[in-house]
């Protein structure tokens, strides 16, 4: 009975040993530090260049992954271990560690996340996310999704929060856009934006209607520039409205170049853009607009 005595005192003393090791090291709710910030040098991934800066107003809308089985346990770019039940994130120039604010689009789910590893390297991703982070966004399933990611500094609650491993979720906001076609996708499951009422402003005789496209109607307006910055090279601009607003592309005089502008829309996740048909103005300096 003796020896059984001690083996047990002797296993709860490894084990004791083994949890306090785990919290000084950084284990799945272990105290990790922000300091020292490391940005780096320029590197480059796939013929790609990428510059670290430090950006205090970073904010973007692209498209978010995550990663997490195959580097459990091993080192990121800053030098912690990784665990993918942690709510953490890379960022390709982000400094490390920082904090990022994610907002899932189509839902308008909200968390924080730090930043701690360098990635995602595909062109057309912004972000990459821990499990347990895609999982607060609800994209562990679907594997990615449209976000607006925006540089934040959290309170000190909410970073030592981060820092142990634990979740931040932030009030949702309302959705702004629809997300990527993930596999095939029935129809009825596609979210579409709903058609304005139409726009009948004054028209000079002889100006033809124009094309315009729809992208999205959101309510806030930080969102609806980011959005619209993102899209720049499509043409891409902010319309106020009474009711909140809306961010538009066009207008198209011509039926071709409208259906390659909704194509490339569609192809870069915005699967809700409508069309919408708007007589051009004419305005007091005798420019014409939508």
């Amino acid at each position: 009975m003796l020896w059984r005595t001690e083996r047990r005192g002797r296993e709860a003393a490894a084990l004791a040993a083994a949890l306090l090791l785990a919290g000084c090291g950084g284990g799945v709710h272990g105290l990790v530090q922000d300091t020292p910030v490391k940005l780096g040098r320029p590197y480059a991934i796939g013929g790609r260049t990428y510059v670290p800066t430090d950006q205090s107003d970073y904010d973007q809308i692209g498209e978010a992954s995550w990663y997490g089985n195959a580097e459990q346990g091993r080192h990121t770019a800053n030098g912690e271990t990784f665990y993918r039940q942690r709510p953490s994130a890379a960022h390709t120039t982000l400094p490390l560690p920082s904090y990022v604010e994610v907002t899932r689009l189509d839902t308008g789910r909200r968390i924080l996340v730090r930043v701690n590893d360098r990635g995602p390297y595909a062109r057309d991703r912004i972000l990459d996310l821990s499990q347990e982070a895609a999982k607060e966004l609800g994209i562990d399933r679907v594997g990615r999704a449209m976000v607006r990611v925006r540089r934040v500094t959290p309170s000190r609650h909410d970073r030592e929060r981060l820092q142990r491993g634990y979740p931040v979720v932030l009030a949702s906001v309302e959705p702004t856009a629809t997300p990527p076609r993930v596999g095939r996708v029935a129809p009825s499951m596609v979210a579409s934006v709903q058609r304005p009422a139409p726009i009948t402003p004054r028209r000079p005789v002889g100006l033809p209607p124009s094309h315009n496209i729809l992208i999205a109607s959101p309510a806030d307006p930080d969102a609806a520039d980011a959005l619209a910055s993102s899209l720049s090279d499509l043409g891409a601009r902010v319309m106020a409205t009474g009711a909140g607003y809306r961010v538009m592309a066009g207008p198209y005089s011509d039926d071709a170049s409208l259906s390659a502008a909704l194509a490339r829309l569609r192809a870069r996740g915005y699967q809700g853009a409508a069309v919408v048909d708007a007589p051009l103005s004419q305005e007091p300096n005798g420019t014409t607009s939508p």
